[in-house]
């Protein structure tokens, strides 16, 4: 978040053409943090919130801060298909590999073997590789 804070600083960007949007979980409350409009959304949720956002002003610069269970599980499909439709937005995610807010359980991009609270013995599952997801549905 310091480096998309810097960067917005050094580019003199215009707060008021910036629009925030985040979803549940330990980034929840970071829209809340900037000087400009933002939204905290229902879970899985904060990308077809910002498209709707786009849809309504295309003048605006949409950012998406969210976490990997609320992009990538609970609203897997709508980044997705955010990509597909090559939607001029950023998608920030904050991978902290597990749903972190709810006690630690094993998420989509939790590491196989990662003893987590349900998985104590190990994940069996292959977590989803972020960039190839992203680049399969077409997101540049």
């Amino acid at each position: 978040m310091t480096s998309f804070v810097h960067a917005l600083s050094d580019l003199n960007f215009d707060m008021d053409r910036l629009v925030v949007v985040s979803g549940i979980g330990c980034t929840g409350r970071l829209s809340g943090y900037f000087l400009c409009d933002g939204f905290h959304t229902t879970h899985g949720r904060a990308i077809p919130f910002a498209t709707g956002v786009k849809v309504a002003n295309p003048k605006l610069k949409l950012v998406v801060l969210s976490g990997d269970g609320d992009l990538f599980a609970i609203g897997g499909n709508h980044f997705i298909h955010a990509a597909r439709r090559n939607i001029d937005m950023l998608v920030i995610c904050n991978n902290n590999y597990t749903f972190g807010m709810t006690g630690g359980q094993v998420g989509p991009t939790s590491p196989s073997n990662a003893h987590l609270t349900t998985s104590p013995y190990g994940n069996i599952e292959q977590p989803f590789n972020l960039v190839h997801l992203a680049a399969a549905s077409g997101a540049v």
